[in-house]
């Protein structure tokens, strides 16, 4: 059914999303020497980089990052260098593209979507990883919580970006493939769409996203004709 409304503002999250972690987390689990070492790692940095919104004691994602594959190690008994860790993270800014993710951009923007980027990662890791997988070209920004300094999934941050777009909450529509990302984005008033990326789920306890697909293509091919004019 077409629904008959302007079209939102598209946010999307980033890595997972439209990035393929696999180079990184290939990269963690042969740090700690450990086939669920991107899972452990990656739900302390979410967990830690809670705690800084909660305590009001900010570091940027690269920095908690750093700290919590540093805590993954210790809790694994693998010792590590701040070197190891350092060159582990660093395949971050190299990830590229899902297949599906460049069509469905190209659809959408073809189709008069403003499309930005909202991320955890600082705003220097945020444009050399959209630089060196082409992606730059697509969104009218590209904005990093480095900025407010207040870490997705906060109800403030959703809100900076709304302002930071002179739109209403309620005219965004939040794109991840974490059901954390989309539980904040929900609570702040937006609209959302979930991407289930291998792996993924979403969060039962939060609102039902307005929108579910396996990719962003197919995101775009339904988001098209559902704000058809």
């Amino acid at each position: 059914m077409t629904i008959q409304k302007s079209k939102p503002v598209i946010v999307f999250d980033v890595n997972e999303t439209l990035l393929d972690m696999t180079p990184l987390k290939k990269s963690v689990n042969a740090l700690l020497n450990e086939e669920q070492g991107f899972r452990i790692w990656f739900g302390m940095l979410l967990h830690y980089s809670t705690v800084s919104n909660s305590i009001n004691e900010y570091h940027n994602f690269t920095t908690i990052a750093a700290a919590t594959l540093d805590m993954a190690a210790t809790s694994l008994h693998k010792k590590v260098t701040s070197e190891e860790i350092k060159e582990t993270l660093s395949v971050i800014k190299s990830l590229q593209t899902y297949p599906d993710v460049i069509k469905g951009l190209q659809l959408l923007k073809e189709n008069g979507f403003r499309l930005i980027t909202l991320t955890n990662s600082p705003d220097s890791a945020l444009k050399e990883q959209l630089k060196n997988s082409n992606l730059t070209d697509y969104f009218e920004q590209a904005l990093s919580i480095d900025t407010i300094e207040k870490y997705k999934p906060a109800a403030e941050t959703y809100l900076w970006a709304a302002n930071k777009l002179n739109v209403k909450p309620e005219e965004m529509l939040m794109i991840a493939a974490h059901g954390w990302d989309l539980a904040g984005a929900s609570h702040a008033g937006l609209a959302t769409g979930f991407i289930a990326r291998e792996g993924q789920s979403q969060y039962s306890l939060s609102s039902k996203p307005n929108f579910e697909t396996s990719d962003i293509l197919a995101m775009a091919e339904q988001l098209v004709a559902a704000y058809k004019q």
